[in-house]
């Protein structure tokens, strides 16, 4: 994503250290009959109607029905934003490129918020590809990260969610771009409604730095201790492992697609084209070969960093890769 808008002039905070990268790569056209007008900022969504006695920054976000993975239905400001502090996400469950990771990473703050999240701090990823991404489909995502407390995956209609990350700044001022789900931004939205305070951050930045920003941004008095306590904070694992199947071999581009088996803690099976570390690790590979292999983060994406034949131990149900 070239750009990232977001409503600096309701006096969030933003704090955007670094390039923000895309789920997947671009669409190459565009249609021809398809014209688009130059994106306006101040018509991007009209205002809201003000809740209550004061405005908010809440007062932007739409009352929107979703469905958490338990399927339960809820009322995005009614029953998520109204005096509760919160971390917003949008995602779905079969970005191949930016979504595991920031999943990865919100699983992290979960874990050194763990003695507020659920009831001072709430995480709240949304599902931007809902007609995919079922209550069921959500609830899998979020096994497979953990089950973690305090963490709701939501669903809900396509053009309502589209409608509310717009108004919480999160859009690509080229509707082109924006209108590509692969292209969405790895950005963490964080605040409190009842002091009224609201960030975003890139959610890749330097990790302690970001847990003390959303702390002093979302803390109140209601907090049941003034400081965050100093916690360990998470290690990610250094490499993940997985098992599958090789569809196609691009040498020349040092990649390899491979339909896998659910990765825990990284993402469910799919099919996903993979950089690899070094091209001599596609050699003797061909299409059709079952494979195990090592992903490492690098940047902002994973990439294989070994490739080889499953061992018969591990097919046997042994553990390790």
């Amino acid at each position: 994503m070239s750009h990232l808008l977001v409503f600096v002039n309701l006096s969030i905070a933003i704090a955007l250290c670094g390039v923000i990268a895309a789920c997947g790569a671009p669409s190459s056209s565009v249609p021809a009959e398809v014209s688009i007008d130059p994106p306006e900022f101040t018509r991007v969504e009209p205002e809201a109607e003000i809740r209550g006695s004061r405005r908010k920054q809440s007062d932007r976000f739409s009352n929107i029905e979703l469905r958490t993975q338990f399927g339960d239905p809820v009322s995005f400001y009614d029953d998520l934003i109204r005096d509760k502090a919160v971390i917003v996400n949008f995602f779905y469950t079969t970005c191949a490129k930016i979504c595991p990771g920031t999943t990865a990473q919100l699983a992290q703050v979960n874990d050194a918020f763990s003695r507020w999240i659920g009831e001072e701090l709430t995480v709240l990823s949304i599902s931007i590809d809902p007609e995919v991404d079922t209550p069921s489909r959500m609830k899998e995502y979020w096994e497979l990260f953990g089950s973690k407390p305090g963490w709701l995956m939501l669903t809900g209609d396509e053009d309502e969610i589209n409608r509310l990350r717009r108004q919480m700044g999160v859009y690509d001022l080229d509707p082109v771009i924006d209108a590509d789900k692969t292209e969405h931004a790895g950005i963490i939205t964080f605040g409190n409604d009842r002091t009224d305070r609201w960030a975003a951050l890139p959610v890749f930045m330097h990790h302690e730095r970001m847990l003390d920003t959303i702390f002093e941004t979302t803390r109140d008095r209601r907090w049941n201790k003034s400081r965050r306590a100093k916690v360990e904070t998470p290690v990610a694992p250094d490499r993940f492992h997985g098992r599958g199947e090789v569809l196609e071999i691009f040498p020349e581009r040092n990649e390899v697609r491979i339909e896998h088996d659910a990765i825990p803690g990284l993402m469910l099976a799919m099919t996903m084209v993979f950089p690899v570390a070094e091209s001599t690790l596609l050699e003797g590979f061909e299409v059709g070969d079952p494979v195990e292999f090592a992903l490492e983060f690098v940047g902002e994406a994973h990439q294989i960093v070994s490739l080889s034949a499953p061992n018969p131990a591990h097919a046997s149900g042994e553990s390790g890769v």
